[in-house]
């Protein structure tokens, strides 16, 4: 089981994580009319997972965020693969994982304020 600092480290990482989507998905949503330009992801949830089920916090400073062309997405006659919709299903979910993780440090970090304060 991780410590409180393998937890913040955790919501941390995440954290990080949905901010870089955030600027993916941004320049993916400028570039849906760019002619021959490949959608963008940013991966590290696996990696994530896998330094979380190993229950040791010194893993979690080697998940890297990776950007990566997205795989397997179809593209337009102009070799354009982005799809407006999908981007902005992707930002709103990306919002809630980001606003939800904010939240959860938040409530830990008030915890541990009013441990202290009595």
């Amino acid at each position: 089981m991780l410590s409180d600092d393998g937890v913040f480290g955790i919501i941390g990482k995440v954290l990080d994580g949905c901010a870089l989507r955030q600027k993916v998905i941004a320049a993916n949503l400028a570039n849906t009319e760019t002619p021959g330009y490949k959608r963008l992801e940013v991966r590290f949830e696996d990696q994530l997972a896998q330094a979380v089920e190993s229950g040791r916090a010194d893993l979690l400073d080697r998940v890297e965020l990776e950007i990566a062309p997205t795989e397997g997405f179809a593209a337009r006659g102009d070799g354009n693969n982005v799809d407006f919709g999908r981007e902005l299903g992707e930002m709103t979910k990306n919002n809630l994982a980001f606003s939800t993780f904010a939240q959860l440090a938040a409530l830990r970090v008030r915890r541990y304020r009013d441990a202290i304060g009595g």
